[in-house]
């Protein structure tokens, strides 16, 4: 019974050497992407092996026949690396073709320029490694690398610009791979560098995996990747995807080519979608996991998504993904709409973002008054204090009330029965009442306040990260260190719990802040006026409308000019009527 896979232990001159070292890197896989992190490991790696270690193992590939009559390998796992070590002996065949002549009659191992070249292309005619990824890769590959001379022509194999490497096209990291090795090579000088390729070619080992099919390939690729990590997690999920594509297609060569190009592409819009909205693919993933699931998932995402896909169509899967995908970046990421800002703030991301793409996939009729009542429940929840374990079954619940197109009203009293029975409503009030300065949802519910003042035509999204808006005391925290602050206020208690209250805070940009300071009312109210967040200017962020308002009620005369008891009353109570609206909360028993 002939094997289904045979592991070998070759050497790099036997992986690049043998009559059957001819490798294709299928359609499936990801293009070439390494950068300086990776080469420059490789390069300490194989330098300090050279140094101290008589062999050095470089890892395992796996490779599998794709077709009887083919006579390339399909690289399953381990084409970057292979990739990487082609680009490093083209680089050695351009810029020392006569390495190590002077030394072949004494050292029968000494690896020539002749043998460098017959690593890249077989017998002068087959290239030992092909990409199968675009044809544009190929023939990037073929100009900048394959081609003779091309890695040591300096027009064209420079340092690519760090925006060209960041570009979703692999011959920008061709040519940075093979202007890294062509400096690395020229510093160490021609005798070291033929010492290198000595020991690259006999003393370092790689396991080559061959495999009898490509599923089976694919499936070994997933027992022997699958440590729970974030990149593997995608990885096993599109290879399971493909060998179902293997099978399902497997006499009808053709329609399995149509079928893997279409998925490659559908799966390209997937990383797409993930990049532009910087979110991994193993979180977008997630996301449609919780939506498939609706319930809290008892395996890995890998194995529950495996279980749940296993008797669908990959192509229409992924199409499927793709969509949900596309949905998250259009109509939440994307959005420009205050109510969906609100939610960035919110700590349990992947719940949210779920349960807003349940239902925006499942087209719920009642969209826009849900998104309301359901950020009322995460506020509500956030402010109470309560962690992720309290809100984790509800958010379940909420995906399948979705799918089971409930009715708004039932997801109210569903929601609003979570909260009398873990009693969020009364700790929110009680949190709401003291010092919020120091909590984390304190700056995002200032947030919510300032989007409360306007229209969704005229609002940008303020970011919780931008540390250049800053949550300003207006009565300031060492208020008794200034004589203007002493006549109006004691130390006491009482001033000092209203200092870090909702009375007393408001958003300024951070140059404002810093001139504010610890000054007196009338020279905070002149640093306090600008030209506004939402002006074209260009000079950055002067004032908010939240803290407009303070200013309009200075120039009015309200409270003598002053920011005394009764203008910390007025703005308390304001703040408790924003919270209202926004909460949909009745904060009556702590207004004064």
């Amino acid at each position: 019974m002939e094997d289904i896979f045979k592991p070998n232990s070759l050497s790099i001159k036997e992986i690049f050497g043998n009559a059957d070292s001819l490798y294709q890197i299928p359609r499936y896989q990801r293009p070439y992407s390494w950068g300086d992190e990776q080469l420059e490991k490789l390069w300490e790696d194989l330098v300090d092996a050279k140094e101290n270690e008589p062999n050095y193992f470089l890892g395992s590939i796996i490779t599998a026949k794709p077709e009887d009559k083919n006579n390339y390998l399909d690289i399953v796992d381990g084409q970057q690396r292979l990739t990487t070590l082609t680009i490093l002996l083209c680089v050695y065949r351009d810029l020392y073709p006569e390495i190590n002549n002077d030394i072949l009659e004494e050292d029968p191992f000494a690896i020539d320029g002749k043998t460098v070249s017959n690593s890249i292309k077989f017998n002068d005619r087959f290239q030992r490694l092909r990409l199968r990824t675009h044809s544009n890769h190929q023939s990037d590959f073929d100009k900048l690398i394959l081609s003779e001379n091309a890695t040591v022509d300096s027009k064209e194999i420079e340092k690519p610009t760090k925006q060209d490497l960041r570009k979703d096209e692999p011959k920008f990291k061709f040519k940075n791979s093979a202007f890294f090795f062509r400096e690395k090579l020229t510093s160490i000088g021609e005798k070291e560098a033929g010492e290198l390729l000595n020991y690259l070619f006999n003393k370092i080992k790689i396991i080559r995996i061959d495999c009898k099919s490509v599923s089976f390939a694919i499936k070994l690729f997933q027992v022997l990747n699958d440590r729970g990590l974030d990149l593997s997690n995608s990885d096993l999920i599109k290879s399971f995807l493909i060998e179902k594509i293997q099978k399902k297609y497997n006499d009808e060569s053709e329609i399995r080519k149509q079928k893997e190009e279409q998925f490659m592409d559908d799966w390209k819009e997937c990383e797409n979608c993930s990049n532009n909205t910087e979110t991994t693919l193993n979180d977008l993933f997630v996301m449609y996991e919780y939506y498939l699931l609706a319930q809290n998932p008892k395996k890995s995402l890998y194995d529950e998504l495996r279980n749940e896909l296993k008797d669908k169509d990959s192509n229409e899967t992924i199409a499927d993904i793709k969509n949900f995908i596309r949905t998250y970046q259009t109509e939440i990421f994307d959005k420009e709409n205050k109510i969906i800002y609100s939610f960035f703030y919110i700590p349990w991301g992947m719940y949210w973002r779920t349960i807003l793409l349940t239902a925006l996939k499942e087209k719920y009729s009642e969209y826009e008054e849900f998104v309301k009542v359901f950020r009322r429940y995460y506020y509500l929840n956030w402010i109470a204090g309560n962690t992720l374990s309290k809100i984790k079954q509800t958010s379940f619940n909420l995906i399948k009330s979705i799918k089971e197109k409930k009715t708004l009203q039932n997801i109210k009293e569903e929601l609003n029965n979570s909260l009398v029975s873990d009693n969020t409503i009364r700790k929110a009030i009680e949190n709401l009442s003291g010092d919020i300065y120091n909590e984390k949802w304190c700056k995002p519910l200032l947030f919510l306040i300032e989007y409360n003042q306007t229209d969704d035509s005229n609002i940008s999204f303020l970011d919780i990260a931008n540390r250049n808006v800053q949550v300003e005391h207006i009565l300031p925290q060492k208020y008794y260190n200034n004589e203007d602050w002493k006549t109006i206020f004691e130390k006491n208690d009482e001033t000092n719990s209203w200092l870090n209250s909702g009375r007393n805070l408001t958003l300024l940009s951070g140059k404002k802040n810093v001139e504010a300071g610890n000054r007196d009312f009338e020279t905070k109210i002149k640093s306090y006026t600008g030209k506004g967040f939402y002006s074209n200017n260009q000079e950055g962020i002067t004032a908010f409308r939240m803290t407009q308002q303070i200013v309009d009620n200075y120039n009015k005369g309200l409270f003598s000019k002053q920011w005394n008891k009764e203008a910390l009353k007025d703005r308390w109570n304001w703040f408790c009527a924003q919270v209202e609206t926004i909460l949909e909360i009745d904060l009556t028993e702590i207004k004064e």
